[in-house]
């Protein structure tokens, strides 16, 4: 059988949040087992879909570097797989493509022409869709 970790992690975190943190007698331990329990609801989010949130912000990365090959050279970064999908092995890649679009973006900026303007939008946009994509939300 294949654990459903994130459902188990939220699971324990519920159990600690609503049933061990009322007993407890001082603020601050209720307030400490409340920070574990959010903690806890974060990972299992990480858990179930990090990867694949990581990969699309891949996917979106390497379009935006194969754009703006004019003004920084990631060609190699583009062409980069994970060597598995472990969260390990797709941070590696995530990591390197964020260092090439930081690159990017920084000559993009200064150079002001009308695809650099174009291109840099797209930039802000991809910026803003994956932060909501890695919002954290917990217990809702």
């Amino acid at each position: 059988m294949i654990p459903n970790t994130d459902k188990a992690l939220r699971m324990l975190s519920q159990r600690l949040m609503n049933r061990l943190l009322p007993d407890l007698e001082t603020q601050y331990f209720q307030s400490e087992g409340m920070v574990m329990g959010l903690l806890m609801e974060a990972i299992a989010d990480e858990v179930a879909t990090g990867i694949d949130r990581r990969m699309k912000d891949i996917a979106d990365m390497k379009k935006l570097l194969l754009n703006g090959r004019n003004y920084h050279n990631a060609d190699p970064a583009v062409d980069r797989d994970p060597l598995s999908l472990s969260l390990n092995d797709v941070n590696k890649v995530h990591d390197a493509l964020t260092g090439h679009l930081i690159e990017l973006h920084i000559q993009v900026e200064k150079d002001g022409s009308g695809e650099a303007t174009e291109l840099n939008n797209d930039i802000w946009r991809y910026l803003e869709t994956t932060a909501g994509r890695h919002l954290i939300t917990v217990m809702g």
